[in-house]
């Protein structure tokens, strides 16, 4: 890089007290403990300053264009921020389309093995491949994945699944060879139930003592399936068999404990209770995912594997920043700050004050509205 380059790209660095109000951020700000405090992008106003100089952060990064122009208008309300994204962003249009073509598609492969064909594996990679894509471009998304969602909660679920444990397996540092067969594995773990009686499947009561016992066999049949199936690896077979064990021995269909369970197993585990739990579903409303990952921090002791827990719920609380979610006392709020030790009881912003929600243990997050 020549010299005029470097005057060219080298961005202006701002004592925080000599800020003007509607610069926008150039780069992340990290606490002293190494929580993120601001995203890139960020526009600073007085709040957004006050947190800088409260967290000690002395100098910032911004971009040049448009920096300090004090006739910026501030920013929108939480509520009206909430409104105005979906008309604003393409991002969630753009992954709503993804996301409903990988529903259809699959929706066609799961037919195909109804009708006693093998799985036609490169039908389902084409499936998975695009919407994972967009996904790892727009990670916070992964908090709204029930945004998404339509009316064919079967496939969508396995859709979602499978993003999921990729994520999940990029997170625990799988290797990178396996992240596409991580993805197929939780895309197929359910791929079982195309052999039990639809009339057990759509039950929206409680299931017999009998029609639970045959529900149960659908890890079995989709073990099966799976092997009979070419280009999937043991692992994805055994996430089929092994995703309703639990560390334990408490799971079914073999109760066998965590040290007997293949990884994948583990990985889809946690996908798929996270993502059922933050679903409708005929008996069930769904969940805040703030309130899921607290549920699932609990399970972990004795239920899920606790360091693949504690990574996913490190890694999906990252993004959060940004986030306009509403708070049990029925207050709309921004999350403006992530401890990296306490991920689920994030710093919010509502009504021009912050909510610290580690020291208000009366509150929490009831429901996720989208990133602002």
């Amino acid at each position: 890089m020549n010299k005029l380059d470097q005057v060219v790209t080298k961005l202006p660095t701002v004592d925080v007290k000599q800020l003007n109000r509607g610069a926008r951020l150039a780069e992340e700000v990290y606490t002293a403990s190494g929580g993120m405090l601001f995203s890139k992008g960020t526009l600073l106003y007085e709040k957004e300053i006050e947190f800088l100089e409260a967290f000690m952060i002395k100098k910032v990064t911004i971009e040049e264009t448009g920096v300090g122009s004090s006739t910026e208008c501030p920013e929108a309300p939480a509520e009206e921020q909430a409104k105005a994204f979906d008309k604003l962003s393409p991002v969630k249009s753009t992954i709503q389309e993804t996301f409903d073509s990988a529903v259809s598609r699959l929706k066609n492969v799961m037919s195909q093995v109804q009708g006693g064909n093998n799985i036609p594996v490169m039908e389902v990679r084409e499936a998975v491949a695009p919407v994972i894509a967009e996904f790892q471009q727009q990670p916070q998304a992964l908090l709204s994945l029930h945004r998404f969602a339509r009316k064919d909660y079967t496939y969508e679920h396995a859709i979602a699944v499978g993003i999921i444990s990729y994520m999940i397996a990029k997170w625990i540092k799988v290797p990178e060879k396996e992240w596409m067969q991580v993805a197929l594995a939780g895309t197929l773990l359910d791929i079982g139930k195309t052999k039990i009686d639809r009339r057990i499947l759509q039950k929206p009561g409680k299931l017999t003592d009998d029609e639970f016992e045959e529900m149960k066999k659908h890890t079995i049949y989709g073990y099966q399936i799976i092997k009979a199936s070419h280009g999937l690896t043991e692992g994805v077979a055994l996430a089929a068999l092994q995703h309703h064990e639990r560390e334990d021995g408490s799971g079914y269909p073999l109760g066998l404990t965590g040290s007997k369970l293949h990884l994948y197993s583990k990985i889809v585990a946690v996908a798929d209770v996270y993502h059922a739990m933050c679903s409708n579903r005929i008996y069930q409303q769904a969940l805040s995912p703030y309130v899921v990952v607290e549920q699932l921090v609990q399970d972990s002791f004795g239920k899920l594997d606790p360091t693949i827990v504690r990574k996913f719920v490190d890694g999906i609380t990252q993004f959060a920043i940004g986030t306009i979610v509403e708070l049990s006392d029925g207050t709309i709020g921004k999350i403006v700050f992530t401890d990296r030790n306490h991920p689920t009881r994030p710093m919010v912003e509502t009504g021009g004050k912050i909510v610290n929600l580690v020291d208000a243990g009366h509150l929490s997050i009831i429901r996720v509205l989208e990133q602002s």
